[in-house]
């Protein structure tokens, strides 16, 4: 059985409520029919009936066990505006803004998480990133003891990668240019999440354009700092740094680079020193590597919020809601 196979059987055995704030997009109607098909969560679309009615209609979806709230005439409206007037009346928040705010399909989705009348959320189909993030961010929030929120993709691999199956990559779509700590932080709660979700052992490989010391400059010693607090956060973790990325996955390269820290294991979670890297990087494997890029998984939320790419398909949908379901924690 494949990593990611692992998630899929995790989301049928959990069966979670994910909530789909976008079900004016035909790709997430589409997913929605097939996320109950395929047992992976309970839907929730939010939206006015009528409409999504017509529109499945027209698509020949099916909504039998779907859910649909209309977040204009939902019976939990006026306790959700004041539950959110309270949230945020330190910004500013009224009960009129708050009755505005929550037309919004995304915002009244994040009320639904506030409420745990819904464990999870899929956005971005036609949401921008920064807005899916913020609003996660504002009204789901941090969990107690997380420094900051932060994101990850799951590459699924062919066959002639060096890394079998599955390789998690960190971060690339949200901290731009984390410090030492930050950097280590990502470093501990990508880790986590492999465990939590791929039920694998993270072996961490924390980038750089240098290994074990063969380059001196601050961007290097940002990541060697990085490594260090790594290892006292998760000190029964195997933790290759810093290292450029040909030593991280190919075992024969790192043996001859840092004999110390080889390993017949390639590294399967990498950790980018920064945004542009990332991002880039990312990017190359999956546009020249052919990899399937699963993601931004967001973590560090009380209830996992995660974002899509506005070119999704409706099969990147699917597998970001069975993601999310895996992610919902007990």
């Amino acid at each position: 059985m494949s990593a990611f196979d692992r998630i899929l059987e995790k989301a049928v055995h959990t069966q979670k409520r994910i909530v789909l704030p976008e079900a004016s997009d035909d790709r997430v109607l589409q997913a929605a029919e097939q996320v109950v098909k395929k047992k992976l969560a309970k839907p929730i679309l939010i939206g006015q009936h009528k409409d999504i009615q017509t529109q499945a209609g027209r698509l020949g979806v099916s909504l039998d066990s779907i859910e649909i709230e209309d977040q204009l005439s939902s019976p939990k409206l006026t306790q959700y505006i004041e539950r959110l007037t309270d949230k945020r009346q330190h910004r500013g928040m009224t009960t009129d803004k708050a009755a505005v705010a929550l037309q919004n399909p995304f915002t009244f989705a994040c009320m639904l998480l506030d409420d745990d009348a819904a464990d999870g959320c899929v956005a971005g189909a036609i949401t921008a990133t920064a807005d899916v993030v913020r609003g996660a961010m504002q009204l789901v929030q941090k969990r107690d003891g997380v420094q900051q929120v932060s994101s990850f993709f799951i590459m699924r691999l062919q066959d002639h990668h060096p890394v079998k199956d599955i390789l998690v990559i960190a971060d690339c779509a949200l901290v731009i240019d984390p410090n030492s700590q930050e950097l280590a932080a990502i470093a501990a709660d990508t880790g986590d999440s492999v465990l939590q979700l791929l039920n694998i052992e993270p072996q961490i490989a924390m980038l750089s354009f240098s290994t074990a010391g063969s380059a001196r400059h601050k961007h290097v010693s940002k990541v060697r700092d990085a490594t260090e607090l790594l290892v006292q956060l998760r000190p029964n973790w195997r933790v290759v740094g810093e290292t450029q990325l040909d030593a991280a996955v190919i075992p024969g390269i790192l043996a001859r680079k840092a004999p110390d820290l080889a390993s017949d294991d390639p590294c399967n979670t990498l950790i980018f020193p920064n945004l542009d890297a990332g991002n880039i990087g990312y990017k190359l494997i999956e546009r020249f590597g052919g990899a399937q890029a699963i993601g931004p998984i967001l973590q560090g939320l009380k209830k996992p919020v995660n974002d899509l790419s506005r070119g999704c398909s409706q099969d990147d949908i699917v597998n970001l809601v069975a993601v999310t379901s895996a992610q919902c924690r007990p």
